[in-house]
């Protein structure tokens, strides 16, 4: 994906952070849950491989989103835009997790993989 620009979500349909967000774990319960996952894959469990590789994508993506948000710095929104194309990569090669109007490879995401 080209030109997207990790600052905007312009041209999506997607909902508002807040919004998105108002259910989610507070910041130091889900940086704990990125880091259960990232130990759970580095060892055979009961869950398949893929389900736990997309779950920990997807935390560690919205967690960077949202500390994105919250300070404005460039460093972190850079962080944000590449864990989100991270998951949108993982979700173009497997698929099998994804759920919603507009899959991976949806042109939604060109201008920017973070809503």
């Amino acid at each position: 994906m080209t030109g997207h620009h990790p600052h905007t979500d312009e041209g999506t349909d997607t909902p508002a952070p807040e919004s998105a967000y108002a259910a989610a774990l507070g910041p130091a319960a889900e940086n704990t849950a990125v880091t259960r996952l990232q130990t759970a894959l580095r060892h055979d469990g009961e869950y398949p491989r893929a389900s736990l590789e997309r779950e920990f994508r997807l935390r560690r993506a919205a967690l960077a989103d949202r500390l994105a948000l919250h300070t404005r710095a460039e460093h972190d929104i850079a962080e944000a835009a590449r864990t989100a194309y991270e998951l949108l990569a993982f979700d173009l090669a497997d698929g099998r997790f994804v759920l919603g109007p507009a899959g991976p490879g949806s042109p939604a995401w060109q201008t920017s993989a973070r809503p």
